[in-house]
């Protein structure tokens, strides 16, 4: 049966023992799993937990396996790369990371990649790029974007040389108007020690229309 097809070829898969005896828990596991509930004909949410358990340690070793081989081939890749371009191009570098959103944060490529970089230019020149759905073309997304951040950093100098935080909200992912809404709704920037909700915070805020009024 196909289901079984990956645990006959697994021995001939030529990966370290410890990953053969980890795939083969976790893929006994399953299939011990599918066929208990194709012959009950139901699971409930316990015995997917007790499989989910049962496989536990064979999912964390092919995790530490599987992330040794990513730390290994994009920092591989970025040797090469570096190599090519030489050093005084490296430490100007920009990256651009895509993602989807629901691994944007801490996204594997940009932990990589991170220490790879110039330390004294890491936090302008590494990007993380979220996107709601794959894109068509990645390549031009992410130089298209990398060229309006990059005119927007030299922009934001020339159009507030007096006021640095306008400066840094036109560079960044801060919408250049929040703080001015934000101050004309009473309250600072979210995230900040200061923050206060806007008066009126544990009722709606904003104020209701009371509509036309009566004649």
């Amino acid at each position: 049966m196909r289901r079984h097809a990956a645990r006959r070829q697994l021995d001939q898969a030529g990966i370290p023992p410890e990953l053969v005896v980890s795939c083969a828990r976790v893929l006994d596991g399953a299939l011990s799993f599918i066929e208990a509930s194709a012959t009950a004909r139901s699971f409930d949410i316990r015995s997917f937990e007790d499989f989910s358990h049962s496989v536990y340690v064979g999912i964390r070793t092919n995790m530490r396996y599987a992330a040794e081989a990513q730390i290994a081939g994009v920092q591989g890749l970025l040797r090469k790369w570096r190599a090519r371009i030489g050093e005084e191009a490296w430490q100007d570098l920009y990256t651009v990371v895509l993602s989807q959103w629901a691994t944007s944060a801490l996204n594997q490529n940009s932990v990589i990649i991170r220490p790879c970089m110039n330390p004294a230019k890491v936090a302008t020149h590494l990007i993380d790029l979220p996107a709601a759905e794959p894109l068509s073309d990645p390549v031009f997304v992410a130089l298209d974007n990398l060229a309006r951040i990059v005119q927007d950093n030299i922009a934001a100098e020339l159009v507030f040389p007096s006021d640095r935080a306008a400066a840094d909200a036109l560079k960044g992912p801060q919408d250049l108007l929040a703080d001015e809404i934000l101050d004309q709704l009473g309250a600072v920037t979210p995230g900040t020690a200061a923050y206060s909700a806007p008066a009126g915070a544990g009722r709606s805020a904003c104020p209701v229309d009371p509509g036309p009024a009566a004649e």
